[in-house]
């Protein structure tokens, strides 16, 4: 398979290690090359023809080389989209459009400078000044609590928003695309910004994008205390009920992104730090071939991975599985509890008078804001765990 001019221009190529990162923003799919790959694919993009670039890689290799097989295995990579849906013009997905030039000036270097600056205030208060701490009773603003459950819901989701909105305007400051999605990571809900196409950008190029949402949870988080500490008298009790609420949030989240065993930010920065490019993957190989579970695929794995990626996936399991066993302890001691208080909580009311009071509507309001996410997550977890342990049982009765 040639793939035609626009499908080989559409291909962006970028050192990374000792690869080439290789991909087209208009498929989100990535592969390495190596430096000879590189080349045959900057000569297609100058103009030259299969013909001559077989012969310029024959010179660099010492031995005939097959630009045209290689040609199909990026194709059956996905790599060429479809002609049809490539714009006319090369470039990125996004140059000039409304997103990108919101990207620019909400993270400009000065924008930066600005974030930082207001970023110092959230630990020089919470240090400085004991009673902006938040506590437990903090999730709490109100003194119903099927209102507390709404409200602490959709700050939740607005916050979310937040997070994986920057994420998405930092990436379109270099003309690519994001696409946000609802998720899980185990069986927390989560909103999820696709950064793929970061690939197609040089490993520096990626840490802003990557930083973007944990950037504004501490902007957000600072621009609340500071409200608390400078206007507390004027903005009255409720509203600042409602920031020492966001302030918890806001303070668990940041929390949570150094959770690294959920692929969280944190995680995402540690691959781009270290030139990783395969570390969950290879860490799931690792780790089954040391419960003597692996599979033919994981030992092709790590076969075929770096050397530094497999010591950094031996490393990253001493993250992994402590994380994993904290994760179920939390799930059974406190968020399976939780979820049956809550849906308690929340039934009562319908049980008691139907939906005929306001009572019974917020119950059926949070049950589908708060309680049915959750389930759904849970589902969705207990069913990967299901496939894991069927997974194991099979290859046992095979072996």
């Amino acid at each position: 398979m040639v793939p035609s001019a626009v499908q080989i221009r559409s291909l962006t190529l970028v050192a990374d290690g000792d690869g080439y990162v290789v991909g087209s923003p208009h498929t989100a799919e990535y592969v390495e090359v190596p430096e000879l790959g590189a080349k045959i694919i900057a000569w297609l993009q100058e103009g030259l023809d299969v013909a001559e670039c077989e012969r310029r890689a024959a010179d660099v290799a010492g031995e005939p080389v097959d630009v045209a097989d290689f040609l199909t295995v990026l194709d059956g990579e996905g790599l060429f989209a479809p002609p049809g849906t490539l714009p006319e013009t090369d470039g990125p997905d996004l140059a000039g459009s409304f997103r990108q030039r919101a990207g620019r000036l909400l993270f400009h270097p000065a924008a930066w400078v600005a974030y930082a600056l207001v970023g110092l205030a959230a630990p020089v208060l919470l240090l400085a000044v004991p009673h902006l701490r938040p506590n437990y009773q903090d999730g709490f603003p109100f003194s119903t609590q099927l209102l507390n459950i709404l409200v602490l819901s959709v700050l939740g989701v607005l916050a979310a928003l937040a997070h994986e909105g920057a994420h998405v305007l930092a990436t379109a400051v270099h003309g690519l695309r994001s696409r946000l999605s609802v998720t899980r990571r185990l069986y927390f809900v989560t909103f999820q910004a696709d950064l793929t196409r970061l690939w197609s950008l040089p490993r520096r190029a990626r840490y802003a994008p990557l930083l973007a949402g944990i950037t504004w949870d501490v902007v957000i988080l600072s621009v609340a205390l500071l409200l608390q500490a400078g206007f507390a008298e004027q903005l009255g009790p409720v509203v600042v009920r409602l920031l020492r609420a966001l302030v918890l949030m806001q303070v668990t989240a940041v929390v949570a992104q150094a959770l690294v065993f959920m692929r969280t930010d944190v995680y995402a920065l540690l691959v781009n730090a270290t030139g990783c490019k395969t570390l969950w993957a290879t860490k799931g190989a690792l780790l089954r071939r040391y419960l003597r579970r692996a599979t033919p695929d994981d030992e092709r794995q790590l076969a075929g991975a770096d050397p530094r990626e497999v010591t950094w996936a031996r490393r990253y399991l001493w993250l992994y599985l402590p994380g994993i066993t904290i994760a179920l302890v939390y799930l059974f001691t406190f968020a399976l509890p939780s979820l049956r208080f809550l849906i308690e909580l929340c039934v009562a009311p319908i049980r008691a008078d139907g939906l005929t009071t306001p009572a019974a509507w917020a119950g059926l309001a949070a049950l589908a804001i708060a309680v049915v996410p959750s389930l759904l997550a849970l589902a969705g977890a207990a069913r990967s765990g299901y496939r894991v342990v069927l997974t194991a049982l099979r290859r046992r009765r095979s072996a």
